[in-house]
């Protein structure tokens, strides 16, 4: 009854606070709308990308949960009465970089949430190991907890790949829920062939084109040398036309600054973090695609945690995936948007009807998916179908009724637990 009242308080007050939000009353017939208007819109509308004000109120209760201010964090009463229990967790990514400046607020909740008891101690600018060694290192047991980046080695997960697909996902948050909500039936036992366990997906905000041209069409793209990524963006601007390369994050900024690349495709909060910005004159939104950012911790690790400290950690892990998909991309990516723009950088628009025809161009891409995972055996069929659905059910939610429902009801069996949630 305290969690029902805490939710209905803060809904109330977010309703008063954002006049674009539904009241609780219209809610069923809002959804409806909305769920209609997605339907038909224009991918633009289907965007992390808002002004900053509109992104900031929207995500209030992830801010508010990341400073240590709901009332209830829907922690279970913890027993454990031993000593603090450390967790190690490395990083590739900067010290000062937004997301990892998140990623330490959010170590803090998990220390209020285990009533002291779970400490994370972290290490960053890849100084334990690289970005690609995430799977080795939490299977080796030279960190508990780190990135686990499918992208980098997507031929291992044919089924997380689906995350990727153009088209799928009104936002980062979406993606975040939706994919923790199908973890069990279709990615779990992924991360576990590679001897790690799932701790939680964080969608990435929309990708954009960073580049020192004007893009504005899809004649504009042909054979320009684009850090696309791998797996499915590499499948997107080939069909585009470009030619896609696949790089460090770290070399972005020298190899744009140099010519080697004529366009960089990552968020906006990933360009601050890796000053692609001090390379790049122009920006052109690209609504393509968010990408799935996966964590894997130690099995040995998560195993031996008590029952009760392992399940704050997993429900902790919950309400992380998708306030860092809130914080560290959506409001980080509007921030980062706004001083760009600040400071100069060109921003560019795909008209609608152009856009169509880079639409005609990648829209083979899910079919060739589909087509290619059921010739091996695997449901992708059923899985994009999956995914549509969960999409119709939590794309119309506002992003602080999806942070609440992540607290209130959690994905289950995004990884194993001595004693289940529900």
């Amino acid at each position: 009854m305290v969690r029902l009242q805490a939710s209905f308080r803060r809904t109330v007050a977010g309703c008063l606070q954002r006049k674009w939000e539904e009241p609780m009353i219209y809610r069923p017939l809002a959804a409806a709308i909305v769920a209609a208007t997605l339907a038909h819109a224009p991918a633009f509308a289907q965007s992390d990308e808002a002004t900053l004000s509109s992104v900031q109120q929207s995500v209030k209760e992830a801010i508010d949960w990341r400073d240590l201010k709901l009332d209830d964090y829907g922690a279970p009463k913890i027993i454990y009465d031993g000593d603090p229990v450390t967790i190690n967790f490395s990083s590739h990514l900067p010290e000062q970089s937004a997301q990892a400046k998140f990623l330490k607020q959010a170590f803090q909740v998990l220390e209020k949430m285990s009533d002291g008891k779970l400490v994370v101690k972290a290490r960053w600018s890849g100084t334990v190991h690289s970005v690609s060694e995430g799977f080795e290192a939490n299977r080796s047991g030279i960190t508990d907890m780190s990135a686990c980046f499918t992208f980098l080695n997507i031929t291992s997960f044919p089924l997380t790949k689906a995350l990727s697909l153009p088209g799928l996902f009104p936002d980062a948050g979406t993606l975040s829920i939706v994919a923790e909500h199908l973890a069990d039936k279709y990615f779990r036992k992924e991360f576990e062939r590679q001897g790690v366990y799932l701790e939680g997906i964080t969608g990435s905000a929309r990708f954009n084109l960073f580049s020192n041209r004007p893009i504005t069409k899809l004649e504009d793209l042909q054979g320009l040398k684009v850090r696309s990524g791998s797996g499915v963006n590499q499948d997107v601007f080939a069909a585009l036309g470009a030619t896609p390369v696949n790089i460090s994050s770290a070399d972005f900024f020298s190899a744009l600054q140099r010519g080697l690349l004529d366009a960089v495709f990552t968020s906006d909060a990933a360009a601050k973090a890796f000053r692609i910005n001090e390379a790049a004159s122009d920006h052109t939104d690209t609504p393509i695609n968010h990408m799935p950012l996966e964590f894997c911790m130690s099995q040995a690790k998560y195993a031996s945690l008590p029952a009760d400290l392992q399940e704050v950690f997993y429900r902790w892990s919950r309400q992380k995936s998708q306030a860092e998909s809130q914080l560290s991309f959506t409001l980080a990516s509007a921030e980062a948007r706004k001083q760009f723009i600040d400071q100069g950088m060109k921003y560019n628009e795909i008209d609608p009807a152009e856009f169509k025809r880079w639409q005609k161009k990648f829209d083979p891409v899910i079919q060739e998916y589909i087509k290619d995972g059921e010739a091996k055996g695997l449901p992708t069929k059923q899985l994009v179908q999956d995914i549509r659905d969960l999409v119709k059910k939590y794309g119309p939610m506002s992003r602080s009724e999806r942070m609440d429902n992540t607290i209130s009801d959690p994905a289950t069996k995004v990884s194993p637990l001595k004693n289940a949630i529900n």
